[in-house]
């Protein structure tokens, strides 16, 4: 969205406003430097038969260089952020299939080993891009990283050094991890604007670790600006100002100095515990679905892994079938978790749009054969996945969750199954926990219709918003002529977390929410007031919503939530919403 402000004594025809995507808070003021990619072209060569292991031994040097030129980087990195974002690329040019893939189209069909790694790359890159996941879909500019670095040795081309010898705005079409990092004269970046990414991507953690104001997916903001042009970033709201009027940047210059102010006042040794201003307490947890995740979490102060996604995992089909896999993965999350906080592992959540192979296609997966009901018809499979779990919950930091459980008798049956994987360890005296917390996941209204008998079962809930609110409104989040229809603050959604909360509550159990809900300021006010108990986003959320909760007043929260209950309008609701925070946010300046 676009728009041109008239309605000051300052108005300048040349300002600009562009909505984007925040993905690290604070402002920013400068002059932009525009920094695009060339297009890196790899020649498709077949090679002669009489060359394939040359090619061979090619690839493998080339992987040997790499793999000690990162472990350079990892031993020299500063902070957890950098080594946990080392840590990732250094465990796909180490992935023993990564290779095998790139080998096989060498052997087999004769490509150079620039074109079979290209077309190995796509090929997981296209399966990503296929997936209904943000967070996962964010990952692919971190893997393009992966790519240019292995394309650049086998071919000795290089990428353009940037090179900022003055404090500017860094507006670019994206940035890759590496080239942030190796940028010469990053203390002069003051902001960061891309054309693509989000929030989740290693360049925003990075971003935010460093406290660098980011606005991401500003469609085609780098080839509208000219060099040096003076920019305005609003980390806070996600917006992007070019050629501001002197209104403008002296609103922007008491932001920037009031949200200074406020930093400077905010006591970090108490960052890692969510309280309102009047002592109500909110757990503040982080989603994560690889093992490298843990560190994120740690980085950004989780109280614990609300969530771990174990099917992003599994999507690989050698680690799904694979016990070992799973026990050493499990095992050392919870390991690194120790001191930190609870690890919840929700089990396999595959089906629907979470393929792994050898699924059978369906005509409606979303409503199909996924997740719990899945893994029911493969029991070898899901107690194998019980067992690694219990075998990890030797740490005493353990919780279990089951995704998509829509009544009593599926959960019945579940549990059942996870009482015959204790009793085998039980026989073979191996450790685990014997108290461990088991939790469902309430995203079916069948299940919250009816969560008071299953909170009589279960340690804990936790609600995903994401599936709950497409169940309940009937609505395709992926389908562009309905997703108009998909809002958080649909009054049915709302009754129904009022609902689960209070059931919950009244069986002495505690209840989290850990969909896309969970990590925007919008909704925040309205999830406090409802009473959850555990917030849980990913990593790189924490520190905005931790701020801003830390302004609101559960009392004016509850209050809030009672007058939206009573309304039956979603967008006069979403209205009553803004409202509410534009009010806080007036309050705190004066």
């Amino acid at each position: 969205m676009i728009w041109k402000e008239n309605d000051n004594p300052y108005y300048n025809q040349n300002m600009t406003e562009f909505n984007g995507i925040s993905s690290s808070p604070g402002y920013a003021i400068g002059k932009a430097f525009i920094y695009r990619h060339d297009k890196l072209v790899i020649s498709h060569d077949y090679i002669p038969i009489d060359s394939v292991s040359k090619e061979l031994e090619h690839l493998d040097s080339c992987f040997k260089s790499l793999i000690k030129e990162y472990k350079g980087y990892l031993d020299d990195a500063e902070g957890d952020s950098e080594k946990a974002l080392y840590t990732v690329e250094l465990l796909m040019l180490e992935d023993a299939e990564y290779h095998k893939s790139i080998k096989k189209l060498i052997e087999e069909k004769r490509y150079s080993a620039p074109w079979a790694a290209q077309e190995a790359t796509e090929e997981i890159i296209r399966m990503i891009s296929g997936i209904e996941d943000e967070y996962l879909k964010e990952r692919i500019i971190d893997i393009r990283d992966i790519e240019y670095a292995i394309l650049e040795t086998l071919t000795g081309k290089r990428r353009e050094h940037i090179e900022v010898t003055e404090p500017r705005i860094l507006v670019a079409d994206y940035i890759l991890t590496s080239e942030l990092l190796g940028l010469e004269g990053l203390e002069n970046i003051e902001g960061i604007v891309l054309d693509g990414g989000g929030k989740t991507s290693h360049v925003s953690i990075l971003a935010k670790s460093k406290k660098i104001p980011s606005v991401v997916g500003v469609n085609g903001f780098s080839s509208l600006l000219e060099e040096g042009e003076l920019v305005i970033v609003d980390g806070e709201a996600g917006l992007v100002i070019s050629s501001p009027t002197r209104k403008k940047l002296a609103e922007y210059e008491e932001k920037r100095q009031s949200l200074e102010n406020l930093v400077e006042s905010f006591d970090a040794s108490s960052g890692t515990n969510g309280l309102t201003s009047d002592g109500r307490r909110v757990i503040l947890d982080a989603n994560i679905e690889w093992l490298e995740g843990v560190d994120d979490a740690i980085s950004f102060g989780a109280e614990n892994i609300g969530l771990f996604r174990t099917e992003f995992i599994a999507i690989k089909s050698d680690i799904l079938n694979s016990r070992d896999k799973k026990d050493e993965i499990y095992m050392e999350a919870a390991r690194r978790m120790v001191g930190h906080g609870d690890i919840v592992f929700r089990t396999l959540d595959i089906g629907g749009d979470k393929k792994a192979d050898g699924m059978i296609a369906e005509d409606n997966p979303i409503l199909g054969w996924r997740a719990v009901r899945y893994m029911l018809s493969h029991r070898k499979d899901f107690k194998a996945q019980m067992r690694a779990i219990l075998l990890a919950s030797k740490y005493r930091n353990v919780r279990i969750m089951f995704p998509m459980i829509s009544g009593i008798e599926e959960l019945d049956e579940t549990l059942a199954l996870f009482e015959e994987c204790k009793d085998d360890l039980r026989r073979e005296k191996i450790d685990f926990d014997e108290h461990i917390k088991v939790g469902t996941m309430i995203e079916v209204p069948s299940a919250a219709l009816v969560s008071d008998i299953l909170a009589k079962k279960l340690d804990f809930f936790s609600i995903g918003t994401n599936d709950l609110i497409q169940y309940t409104i009937a609505v395709d989040r992926g389908n562009d002529k309905t997703n108009y229809l998909y809002n958080p603050l649909h009054l049915g959604v709302l009754r129904l977390i009022r609902m689960i909360v209070d059931n919950a509550h009244e069986k002495g159990i505690e209840v989290g929410l850990c969909g896309q809900m969970a990590s925007e300021i919008l909704y925040l006010p309205v999830l406090v007031g409802l009473g959850l108990d555990e917030l849980s986003m990913s990593p790189a959320s924490l520190p905005a919503i931790r701020r801003y909760l830390s302004s609101l007043s559960y009392g004016d929260c509850s209050r809030l939530v009672n007058e939206v209950l009573s309304e039956d309008d979603p967008f006069k609701i979403e209205r009553k919403v803004k409202e509410f925070l534009n009010e806080r946010e007036t309050r705190n300046k004066k």
